[in-house]
């Protein structure tokens, strides 16, 4: 009996623990089932009624990349297209209203001026002005320069956008309620184009009529200047061609770039340039087909196309003084407030007034050479005794001071202290392209003169047909 009842004891004890373990695994099932459920409905609910689940964020970064992206596109479209697009997105995303006005400076014009017509809060121009280098262009805005700005109706500034210049612009952002500054460079093209002319009265007019813009035909002269006066030299039937550069900003043109080469034949006299930049010093100058520069020490002329009324000459009767007396000069007449330009680089040495002179200002220019420049209306502000100068460089401006019957420039050059005759004193030379470079300069140089070549004989040919016709 007792055995039985041993055996009885016995069995049931070696078989609980495996009845426990099944129990504890079914538990784990159905609490895994009903975990899964719970998830799969609160998956289910979030997807129907939470606007930023993860099934919704693609979309919410694709919103908000293309308010950023309409911002920076902000001066691509006009505004009526602009705001248009923004109720757009502001209404996709249940945002609050947003407006873009777009204002011109006025003369007088300042940032705290324009955002009160924005009706923008002060305070979102201090938070502004603190952003760093990038914004500090803002203060140096100027008349008829446009301004961008986007807002909500409680005054907070949401976006800027101000071009600085056809290369570049500034982008203010509001990213996390946090304006953010930024400068970008518009994507420029750069295309080609060409021009050749024949001079009939003027080379204004020439050019005019090869439509070729006023910025270029004064690079032009520019480039010559050093070995033709634009004012004395230039004759009837003389000709140029000029390839230069042009550059575009969403298919539009935005201005003329750079001269690549160009032939102007003064006189029967053909001279010819090319642009070249140096591979060590990364400067960019004109040379000849030769290597030698364009660039001399010293400026033919000071002015640009003034008229000669006086000449260098020992005896000459003064229309003041009434009387002959040597004129150590040239006169060039132009209107009042004509730039006047350093002969070259130098350094004031005498600002002010000198006799009959009237306003005066003299460069040294090394150890030899001294310009003198007279009768002027005003100074360049920024030079003072003592300033350096660099050829090119407005110093001042036309005028009629001192024994004067009109306005004009009077202009003086002198070798050692000794009066010489600015149109025809030997200029010297700057440097050509160093030899080690020449192999290079002729590498990049020939296609352009090859292209200049086919210009120029294009040229002859229709001013041929031309003379033929008439």
């Amino acid at each position: 009996m007792s055995l039985i009842s041993k055996d009885f004891r016995h069995k049931p004890q070696q078989s609980q623990p495996h009845s426990h373990i099944r129990l504890r695994w079914a538990l784990l099932a159905i609490a895994c089932a009903g975990i899964g459920a719970v998830i799969a409905s609160t998956n289910s609910e979030t997807d129907s009624n939470d606007p930023i689940a993860s099934d919704s964020l693609p979309s919410f970064k694709a919103v908000t990349k293309s308010s950023e992206q309409l911002a920076r596109e902000s001066f691509t479209l006009s505004l009526p297209e602009l705001q248009a697009r923004q109720e757009i997105l502001d209404d996709a995303n249940d945002l609050m209203p947003k407006q873009w006005r777009e204002f011109k400076v006025k003369s007088g014009d300042n940032l705290a001026r324009l955002f009160k017509r924005a009706k923008i809060k002060p305070q979102q121009l201090d938070e502004m002005m603190k952003l760093g280098e990038d914004v500090k262009t803002l203060t140096r805005i100027f008349p008829k320069d446009i301004i961008r700005v986007l807002s909500d109706d409680e005054g907070t500034l949401q976006a800027l956008r101000y071009d600085i210049d056809h290369q570049s612009y500034l982008m203010v952002e509001r990213e996390h309620g946090t304006l953010v500054a930024t400068t970008y460079n518009h994507q420029i093209e750069t295309r080609q184009a060409s021009a050749s002319g024949i001079i009939d009265s003027s080379l204004f007019l020439a050019a005019q009529d090869a439509g070729i813009s006023q910025n270029i035909i004064m690079e032009l002269a520019n480039v010559f200047g050093w070995d033709i006066d634009f004012a004395l030299d230039i004759r009837k039937d003389d000709t140029f061609t000029v390839l230069y550069e042009q550059l575009f900003r969403n298919g539009e043109k935005i201005s003329d770039g750079d001269i690549l080469a160009a032939e102007f034949i003064n006189n029967g006299k053909t001279y010819r340039a090319v642009r070249y930049t140096n591979p060590q010093t990364n400067v960019t100058e004109y040379f000849t087909p030769d290597g030698k520069s364009m660039r001399k020490a010293f400026l033919r002329s000071p002015v640009n196309f003034a008229r000669i009324s006086s000449r260098f000459t020992t005896s000459r009767y003064h229309p003041v003084l009434h009387k002959v007396r040597s004129h150590k000069g040239v006169d060039y007449a132009a209107k009042r407030g004509t730039p006047i330009y350093a002969a070259g680089d130098g350094k004031v040495i005498f600002k002010g007034k000198k006799g009959g002179y009237g306003k005066v200002m003299i460069l040294q220019h090394g150890s030899k050479y001294t310009t003198l420049y007279a009768h002027l209306k005003t100074y360049n502000r920024k030079l003072r005794k003592g300033s350096k100068v660099k050829q090119g460089q407005t110093i001042a401006y036309v005028g009629s001071s001192g024994l004067a019957t009109g306005p004009h420039l009077h202009y003086e050059f002198r070798v050692n202290g000794t009066h010489r005759n600015p149109l025809t004193v030997k200029l010297p030379e700057s440097k050509p392209v160093p030899k080690r470079y020449m192999a290079d300069f002729d590498l990049t140089t020939t296609p352009v003169f090859a292209q200049l070549d086919l210009l120029a004989r294009s040229q002859q040919v229709a001013f041929a047909d031309i003379e033929t016709n008439n």
